[in-house]
C-alpha cells in the first residue's frame, strides 16, 4: 500500500542538500573502564542530553538524545539500505531527521537466559516515525496502530507489526517508508517493554489519568491489569499495563492514543527539576533494553536542537479505519490513501503530485463536540451553536469524565489549519495536533469551563440538567 512510491526523490523529500555520503556502518559496542573524574564528565554530558529530551516531549525521542553511542549493534543489518547512509557532522543539525522507534515484543519473555537482541526480535508493539524539523523548530510523531494493514518488502500483505519479526529494524524501515510514499528513514531506535517500565520507575512514576477501570488478565503473556479510574501516580508496571490494555472498544487504537496521552505525561514529568538528578538511574534502567545506530554526530545535532528554544510537538495517528468482518479473516487498520498523503506531504515534507494540500472549508469538516465542562448539557448546546452557523457534520459524543479548565481542539487528523479556524470561530481554547479524540472526526472540541464562563448567566441558568 501507499500512494505512489515513484513520485518522490530522496533528497528533496527529506528537504537536506544531495551530495556524496559516508558509509553507515553499525558502531560496535564497547565498554571501557574509565576514572572517577570521567565517570563523572560522562554522567554530566548524558544530563545534559537527557535534558534535551523534555524538550523534544516524546519518550522515544528521549531514548534516541540521551545516549552517546549506540547501545548495540544490530547484527542483522546486513541489508541497511532502508536507512540513509550519510552523517550528520554539522552538530548545527541543519536540515530534517527521521528517526523510526520501535517498540519490540519479547518473543520468549519466560527465557531468563536470552539475549538482547534476542529479547527485541518479536513484533513490534509500537510504532512512531519522528521527524526532527529545525527549519520549522518542529517535532512531529507518527503513531502507526500495531494492526495496520501494508505491504512487508518480500513478504506481502500483513499487518505491520510482524515487519520487525521478520527483518529487524531495517524491514520495519522498508514497510513503513513504501507505505508514506517513500520518504526517506535515517536511523531507528528499538526497545523493548521493560525498558519503559524501567525508565518510569527511574523517574519516580508519572501522572496519568485513567478513564474507567482497567481489568484484564492473560495468563499466557503473564498479563495482570488491574487499575481504577481517576487521577494516579502510576509506577513502571501500572504504565505499561495503561499502554498495553486492549479491552474497550478501540481496542488497539484506544492504546495509540493512550500512548500519546504518555508521551504528554512523561514529557510534563522530566521538565520537574527534581528528575534531572536521576539521569544517572535513566540511562541505567534503558541501556540494557535499547537498540539503535544513531550515531555521536548525530546526538550532537539532537541535543542542539532540542535545546533550542520554541520547538512544538505535533502527534498524528496514522488516519484510517477498522476492517469490516466480510473484509478480511483477521482484523486490520485499513489505511487512508487520501490521508497517507497528506500526512507525508504536510508533516514529513514529501513532495506533493497534485500541489499542495489544502484544507478544506471548516463547515465541511467532521466535528465531533465533547463536554469537558462537567456542567451536564454543554455538548448539545455547543452542537447547536455550530450548526446554525452552517455546519451540518457536527455531532456529539459521550461527556468525558475528567473536567477542563480550558477548551482543547483537537486536530485529529492533523489538519492544523482546520483546527485553528474552529478555535476562531469559538473565539477560546487552544489547538493541539493529536490523536485523542474521536477517532470518525476530523476536529474533536472538549468545551471545558472556559466555555461556559464565557456565556451569559442567564444562558448558563437556563441549561437543561437532564440533557
Amino acid at each position: 500500500m501507499g500512494y505512489n512510491n515513484d513520485v518522490f526523490r530522496t533528497d528533496s523529500a527529506h528537504g537536506r542538500p544531495s551530495g556524496k555520503s559516508s558509509c553507515m556502518s553499525p558502531v560496535s559496542h564497547r565498554k571501557f573502564p574509565l576514572s572517577r573524574f570521567r565517570r563523572l564528565e560522562h554522567w554530566l554530558l548524558w544530563a545534559l542530553l537527557g535534558f534535551t529530551a523534555v524538550s523534544a516531549g516524546a519518550l522515544g525521542a528521549l531514548v534516541a538524545v540521551i545516549l552517546p553511542q549506540p547501545i548495540m549493534q544490530d547484527r542483522g543489518l546486513e541489508d541497511a539500505s532502508a536507512f540513509r547512509s550519510d552523517e550528520i557532522r554539522n552538530a548545527n543539525l541543519e536540515y530534517a531527521l527521521h528517526i523510526l522507534i520501535i517498540g519490540a515484543d519479547n518473543p520468549n519473555p519466560a527465557r531468563p537466559d536470552q539475549t538482547q537482541r534476542e529479547s527485541l526480535q518479536g513484533r513490534a508493539d509500537t510504532l512512531i516515525l519522528a521527524r526532527f524539523d529545525p527549519s520549522q523548530h518542529q517535532l512531529s510523531l507518527l503513531s502507526i496502530p500495531r494492526d495496520t494493514r501494508a505491504e512487508i518488502p518480500d513478504h506481502g500483505m500483513n499487518k505491520i507489526n510482524v515487519a520487525n519479526a521478520i527483518g529487524g529494524p531495517t524491514l520495519t524501515a522498508r514497510t513503513i517508508s513504501g507505505l508514506l510514499g517513500g520518504i526517506p528513514i535515517d536511523r531507528y531506535v528499538r526497545l523493548n517493554p521493560e525498558g519503559i517500565q524501567d525508565l518510569v520507575d527511574a523517574i519516580g512514576g508519572v501522572e496519568v489519568y485513567v478513564p474507567e477501570r482497567m481489568e484484564y488478565t492473560d495468563h499466557t503473556q503473564k498479563l495482570y491489569i488491574d487499575l481504577q479510574p481517576g487521577w494516579q501516580r502510576l509506577n513502571g508496571e501500572q504504565v505499561h499495563h495503561f499502554a498495553r490494555y486492549r479491552q474497550d472498544y478501540l481496542g488497539d487504537i484506544g492504546r495509540v492514543q493512550r500512548q500519546q496521552e504518555l508521551i504528554r505525561a512523561i514529557s510534563q514529568e522530566l521538565i520537574k527539576p527534581g528528575t534531572w538528578t536521576r539521569t544517572p538511574q535513566v540511562l541505567e534502567a534503558i541501556q540494557e533494553n535499547l537498540d539503535t545506530n544513531l550515531r555521536w554526530e548525530e546526538l550532537l545535532s539532537l541535543a542542539k536542537f532540542t535545546l533550542s528554544s520554541g520547538q512544538g510537538l505535533d502527534m498524528i495517528m496514522l488516519p484510517g479505519r477498522f476492517s469490516q468482518p466480510h473484509e478480511f479473516v483477521t482484523s486490520y487498520w485499513l489505511p487512508d490513501d487520501q490521508g497517507l498523503y497528506q500526512v507525508a506531504v504536510n508533516y514529513f515534507k514529501a513532495p506533493p503530485i497534485n500541489g499542495l494540500i489544502e484544507s478544506p472549508p471548516p463547515d465541511q469538516l467532521r466535528i465531533a463536540v465533547q463536554n469537558a465542562s462537567g456542567q451536564p448539557g454543554i455538548a448539545r448546546r455547543v452542537t447547536e451553536d455550530l450548526q446554525r452557523r452552517g455546519f451540518h457534520q457536527v455531532f456529539a459524543i459521550e461527556d468525558d469524565p475528567l473536567v477542563l479548565a480550558e477548551t482543547q481542539i483537537i486536530a485529529q487528523r492533523g489538519d492544523s489549519q482546520g483546527a485553528a479556524e474552529v478555535q476562531a470561530l469559538l473565539g477560546l481554547g487552544s489547538v493541539r495536533v493529536e490523536s485523542t479524540g474521536a477517532i470518525e472526526s476530523d476536529v474533536t472540541i472538549k468545551v471545558g469551563r472556559d466555555w461556559v464562563q464565557s456565556q451569559p448567566s442567564q444562558d448558563q441558568a437556563s441549561v437543561d440538567p437532564t440533557s
